[in-house]
C-alpha cells in the first residue's frame, strides 16, 4: 500500500493539472495486422489542460497533445472522469497507463515513467490587488521592495520565482505560508486582500478582486507512463521527438491557444485615466456612413462593422462612451476630426507619416485589411504609365506600380471611372471595392488579387492629442489578444450585397454575345415548350402508375390486417379457452401439461405468423419505426428475465454486460427488444449445452444528436461458415442440423436486419465454424427522458369492478367475461360499438371503471365508439379509460386506437396475465386521480 503522503506531494509540490478528453475505444480496425493497444488515461475538469465545452466536447492542452501522439503510435485511448484527490493515487494503483500535466520533482522517478521531452512550461503569475495603483504591470521594477506571500511547500515555483527578480535586479522578501494558511479553496487570496503581502505567487488568471502583476515560466509539465511500461515510454519518446522535430514551436503554440490571456500581465486604467473617462463621458467618433466592412450600422449587412465592434470593446475596458458623427467620404470625416468636430476618427487606412501630414496622431493599429486593384479589362496590369484611381485622403502602396495617381471622393466614383477609361485601375479596400461590385454592374471591370498588400487600420486623433484618451485606446488594443482582434474584423467581411444589371447594360458591354445569348434563348424557349409537352404526358403516365402502385399498396396492406385479425380471432379462443381449462380446479396434472404444449404451440404458431406478417410488410415498404421515450436499462432488464428460463432450460451460460451512461433515449423499444430476443433466440439454438451466449450494450459517445450504442450477442456455439455468413440473411434460409432447422422459419434474421436498417444501423456477422458467432449492430438514439414503469397494480382493484365489453364474437366475448370473472370483475356485454355507446349513456357517472372495446364490430366500429363515448356530455366521459382489445394489432392500429381515445391496447390472441395488468392499472390511475381531486 502506498502512503498517503505521495498524493499530497503531487498535488502541492507539483500542481498536478490532468487530463482530457471522454473517447471510448473504437471498434476494432478490420484489416490492421494488430490491435491498437488501448491506453487508459485519467480525466479531471482543468481550464486549460482539459475541459468540456457547451457542445459536450473536450479541449485542452493534453488533448492536442495525446491526438498528435496517436498519430505516431497508433494508440487509441480510453478516458476515465476522476476527481484531482483520486487521480494521483489511482495512477499509483496502477489503474492507468497514462496520465498527462505531470510536473517534475526529485525523487519523482520512482513513480512516474517521465520521457525525455516535456508538453510545455507552465506560467507562474504574480497576483496584486486590483485596486494597487502602484502596479501598471509593464515595468518588473514597480514591484521591488513588495512582499510577495508564496505556499512554502511549491518549492520549484519559488526557485523559478527567485530566478525572476534576480533577473530584473528585484528584493522582494517572501512570506512563507503553509497549508493550513489556506481557504477552503485552497488559496492565499484572503492574506493577499487584507495586505499581509503585497503581491501573490500563482499559476491562474485574474479574478475580479485581483490582477496579474507579472508573468514569468514556471515549469514544465510531462505526459508520463507506469514505471516499468518501456513500450509506452518508448512509444512517447518516439512521438514527441517527431513533433517537435516538425513543429519546434508546437508547445508554445498549444499553450497560447489554450491559455490565451496568462501570457501578459493586466493593464489597468490610472487614476488620471479614470478621472479623465468620468469628466469626458462621451466621445464623439468620426466615420463615413454605410462603408463596409468598417461602419455598418443602419445598413442591409448582417454586421455592426470593425469600428462599433472595436469601440464597444473600449468601452467595455474603459467605461467611455462614443457618439457617431457622420461624414459623407473618407476625407470628410478626417476634416471633422481636423476642424474639432469629432474627437477622433473611427478607421485611418495608412501609417504615422501619412496621418502627419493630415494633422493627426494615430493609436496601435487594432486590425489589418487588405486591398486590390480593379482594372479596366482591356488594360494590362501591371504596366508602365498606367492611371491609379484612388481614394482621397489614402496613398497607394509603395508596391503599386503607376505613372499617375487621381484622387476621388468615393471607391463608387473610382470604379466607374475605371469603367468609362477614364483611369486603368483603381486601389482600395479589398471587401469594400468586392462590395462595390457585388451592388453595382461595372462590365468592363477585372479584380486583380495583390500579394501582401495589407493596410493597418487605426483610430486618429487631432493634434495636440489628448495624452488620456489615446493612452486608453491604447490601453484598451492591447487588453485584446491577436486572435479577439482577428475575430472582430473577419465577422464583418461577410457581405450582402446584390448585384443590379440593366438590359442596356448587357447590350453594351458585349453586343455579339447579347445577340448570341438572345438566340440561344429563342431556340431554349422552343426546346423547353416541347419537353414540357413531352413532361407532361409522361407525368399523367406516372401518375396513373403511382395511382395503380398506391392502390396495389393500400390492397396489401387492407389485405394483411384482414388476414392478421381473422387468424388471431379463432386464436384467442384458441388461448384463451387454454387459459380458462388451466385455472380451473382439480385438472389433472396430465391435462395440465396437455394445455401447457397447447399454449406454447399456439405461441409460436403466433410467432410465426407475426414474422410472416412482419417479412411481407417489410417487402411492401410498409414497417415503420417509432419514436418514443423508453428506458434502455429497463428493457436490457426485462430481456434478461425473459431469457434466462430459456437458457437455464438450454444448460447455457447467460450473460448481460451493459456500459451505458444514458439510460433514457427516444426510439422504437418494441422493435429493439425483437431485434435483440430475435438473436438470443438464435444463439440458444445454435449452442449446445454447456455453452455461454453473451449480450453486450456499450456505449461509445454521444454528441448533440444523441448516444451511440453498440450491441452485442456473441456464443461459442456451432459457428457459420464464411459462404454462409450473408446467405443467413435471406428470407426462410436456414443452417445448421435438422433439429435445428425445425426451430424456426428462417425468418428472424432478415427481419433483424431490415429493422436494425430501418433504425440507421446495420447488422453484422462475425463467424467461423466450431468457434461460435458474433452479431453486433451500432445505433444512435436521441436522449430523452425515460419514461419509468409505474409499480404493478393489486390485483384486488378488479375486485367488484364494473366492466363494460363490447364484442360482437360471442366466443370471445365469453373467454373473456370467464377470465374477468375469475378475478371478481362484474362485465357487461355489448355486442356492437352502438350498443356500447348507448349502455355507457344510459350508466350512472362512474358506473364503469373501464370500458374494453373490439375494433372490428358492426353498426359501429370501436374507433368510432370510443369517439362518441369521449364527446358525451357527462363528468366521466373524458376519463374513464377505453382499452382496446382486437386482432388488429399493427402499429398504425395502435396509432388510431390512441387517435380515438383510447387510453391502453390489449392484442389477440389475449394474454390473461397481460390483460389483468393492464386493467389494474387503469383502475389504479382512475382511483389515484379521483383521490388526488378529492
Amino acid at each position: 500500500m502506498k502512503p498517503n503522503f505521495l498524493h499530497r506531494v503531487c498535488c502541492a509540490a507539483a500542481g498536478m493539472a490532468a487530463v482530457l478528453c471522454l473517447a471510448l475505444p473504437c471498434a476494432p480496425r478490420a484489416h490492421a495486422e494488430a490491435p491498437a493497444r488501448v491506453m487508459r488515461v485519467p480525466l479531471t475538469p482543468t481550464p486549460g489542460f482539459s475541459q468540456v465545452q457547451p457542445d459536450g466536447t473536450r479541449t485542452g492542452l493534453i488533448l492536442d497533445y495525446l491526438t498528435e501522439i496517436a498519430k505516431y503510435t497508433g494508440w487509441e485511448y480510453e478516458y476515465v472522469d476522476v476527481s484531482a484527490e483520486d487521480i494521483t493515487s489511482r495512477f499509483l494503483d496502477g489503474e492507468f497507463d497514462l496520465m498527462g500535466g505531470t510536473f517534475y520533482a526529485p525523487g519523482f522517478e520512482q513513480y512516474f515513467a517521465y520521457p525525455d521531452y516535456s508538453t510545455g512550461s507552465s506560467y507562474a503569475t504574480l497576483l496584486a490587488r486590483a485596486d494597487d495603483e502602484r502596479v501598471h504591470g509593464y515595468d518588473p521594477r514597480e514591484l521591488n521592495g513588495m512582499t510577495i506571500g508564496v505556499y512554502k511547500n511549491a518549492s520549484e515555483k519559488i526557485r523559478r520565482l527567485e530566478e525572476f527578480l534576480r533577473m530584473n535586479g528585484l528584493e522582494c522578501p517572501l512570506r512563507f505560508y503553509t497549508q493550513e494558511d489556506m481557504d477552503a479553496a485552497g488559496t492565499l487570496y484572503a492574506q493577499l486582500e487584507r495586505g499581509e503581502v503585497d503581491l501573490l505567487l500563482g499559476n491562474l488568471q485574474e479574478t475580479g478582486d485581483f490582477r496579474i502583476a507579472a508573468t514569468f515560466e514556471a515549469q514544465p509539465h510531462y505526459i508520463v507512463a507506469q514505471p516499468g511500461d518501456q513500450d509506452a515510454l518508448d512509444g512517447l519518446n518516439m512521438a514527441l521527438q517527431n513533433i517537435l522535430s516538425s513543429d519546434p514551436s508546437f508547445a508554445q503554440e498549444r499553450y497560447a491557444a489554450n491559455f490565451p490571456s496568462e501570457v501578459k500581465a493586466t493593464l489597468n486604467l490610472t487614476e488620471a485615466e479614470r478621472a479623465y473617462v468620468a469628466a469626458k463621458g462621451t466621445v464623439t467618433v468620426a466615420v463615413v456612413e454605410h462603408w463596409h466592412p468598417l461602419f455598418c450600422l443602419g445598413g442591409s449587412e448582417p454586421h455592426n462593422g470593425a469600428v462599433p465592434d472595436m469601440l464597444d470593446q473600449v468601452a467595455a475596458f474603459s467605461g467611455l462612451e462614443f457618439r457617431y458623427v457622420y461624414a459623407d467620404t473618407y476625407m470628410g470625416a478626417i476634416q471633422l476630426v481636423r476642424n474639432g468636430e469629432a474627437d477622433m476618427l473611427g478607421s485611418f487606412l495608412g501609417e504615422d507619416a501619412l496621418a502627419e501630414t493630415n494633422g493627426l496622431a494615430l493609436s496601435r493599429a487594432y486590425a489589418a485589411v487588405n486591398s486590390i486593384v480593379v482594372k479596366n479589362k482591356s488594360v494590362n496590369y501591371p504596366s508602365p504609365g498606367l492611371v491609379c484611381a484612388a481614394l482621397e485622403g489614402r496613398r497607394p502602396s509603395s508596391g503599386i506600380s503607376a505613372g499617375e495617381v487621381v484622387y476621388y471622393s468615393t471607391l463608387s466614383e473610382g470604379l466607374a471611372a475605371v469603367n468609362r477609361g477614364e483611369a486603368d485601375f483603381v486601389y482600395g479596400l479589398a471587401a469594400s471595392l468586392e462590395r462595390e461590385l457585388q451592388s453595382r454592374h461595372y462590365p468592363n471591370l477585372v479584380p486583380v488579387s495583390l500579394v501582401n498588400d495589407r493596410s493597418n487600420l487605426h483610430f486618429a486623433l487631432g493634434r495636440p492629442v489628448p495624452a488620456e484618451l489615446l493612452t486608453i485606446l491604447n490601453k484598451s488594443i492591447s487588453s485584446l489578444s491577436a486572435e479577439q482582434r482577428s475575430a472582430i474584423l473577419d465577422k464583418n467581411l461577410i457581405s450582402s450585397g446584390t448585384v443590379n444589371v440593366t438590359l442596356t447594360d448587357l447590350v453594351y458591354s458585349d453586343p455579339v454575345m447579347f445577340v448570341g445569348v438572345a438566340a440561344l434563348l429563342l431556340v431554349l424557349t422552343a426546346a423547353v415548350v416541347v419537353l414540357i409537352a413531352r413532361n407532361r404526358i409522361h407525368a399523367a403516365e406516372m401518375r396513373a402508375e403511382l395511382e395503380q402502385a398506391e392502390a396495389e399498396s393500400k390492397a396489401k396492406g387492407e389485405f394483411l390486417s384482414r388476414m392478421s385479425h381473422e387468424i388471431r380471432t379463432p386464436m384467442n379462443a384458441v388461448v384463451g379457452l387454454t387459459d380458462l381449462t388451466s385455472m380451473m380446479e382439480g385438472v389433472p396434472e396430465a391435462v395440465q401439461a396437455n394445455l401447457g404444449k397447447i399454449r406454447s404451440s399456439s405461441h409460436y404458431l403466433l410467432g410465426l405468423i407475426n414474422d410472416i406478417l412482419d417479412m411481407s410488410r417489410i417487402d411492401s415498404g410498409m414497417l415503420t419505426i417509432g419514436s418514443e421515450p423508453f428506458s434502455l436499462g429497463e428493457l436490457l432488464q426485462d430481456l434478461e428475465s425473459m431469457m434466462h428460463g430459456e437458457a437455464e432450460r438450454r444448460s447455457i451460460a447467460f450473460r448481460l454486460d451493459t456500459r451505458i451512461q444514458h439510460d433514457g433515449l427516444c426510439g422504437d423499444a418494441i422493435r429493439l427488444r425483437q431485434v435483440l430476443t430475435n438473436l438470443l433466440s438464435n444463439a440458444f439454438k445454435f449452442t449446445p449445452a454447456g455453452g455461454h451466449v453473451e449480450l453486450q450494450v456499450t456505449e461509445t459517445g454521444f454528441d448533440v444528436k444523441g448516444a451511440a450504442f453498440l450491441f452485442c450477442v456473441t456464443d461459442d456455439g456451432v459457428g457459420v461458415a464464411p459462404g454462409d455468413q450473408e446467405r443467413i440473411f435471406g428470407s426462410f434460409e436456414q443452417l445448421g442440423s435438422n433439429f435445428s432447422r425445425s426451430q424456426g422459419t428462417g425468418l428472424g434474421l432478415p427481419i433483424s436486419r431490415s429493422i436494425v436498417r430501418l433504425m440507421g444501423g446495420e447488422l453484422a456477422l462475425e463467424s467461423a465454424p466450431g468457434k461460435g458467432s458474433r452479431f453486433h449492430f451500432a445505433l444512435t438514439l436521441p436522449l430523452a427522458e425515460a419514461r419509468k414503469a409505474p409499480p404493478p397494480a393489486s390485483a384486488d382493484l378488479l375486485r367488484g369492478a364494473r366492466l363494460l365489453l363490447a364484442e360482437d364474437n360471442d366466443l370471445n366475448a365469453e373467454i373473456a367475461i370467464e377470465l374477468l370473472a375469475l378475478k371478481g370483475a362484474l362485465v357487461t356485454r355489448a355486442e356492437n360499438g352502438r350498443q356500447a355507446v348507448d349502455l355507457f349513456a344510459a350508466s350512472e357517472p362512474g358506473e364503469y371503471g373501464a370500458v374494453l372495446m373490439d375494433i372490428q364490430m358492426p353498426e359501429l366500429n370501436g374507433l368510432d365508439a370510443a369517439r362518441a363515448i369521449r364527446a358525451l356530455p357527462r363528468p366521466d366521459a373524458p376519463a374513464v379509460p377505453i382499452i382496446a382489445m382486437t386482432a388488429n394489432s399493427f402499429r398504425e392500429d395502435t396509432q388510431a386506437a390512441a387517435a380515438a381515445g383510447m387510453t391502453g391496447f390489449i392484442p389477440k390472441p389475449v394474454d390473461a396475465s397481460y390483460l389483468y395488468s393492464v386493467l389494474c392499472g387503469a383502475l389504479g390511475r382512475t382511483q389515484a386521480e379521483d383521490q388526488t381531486k378529492a
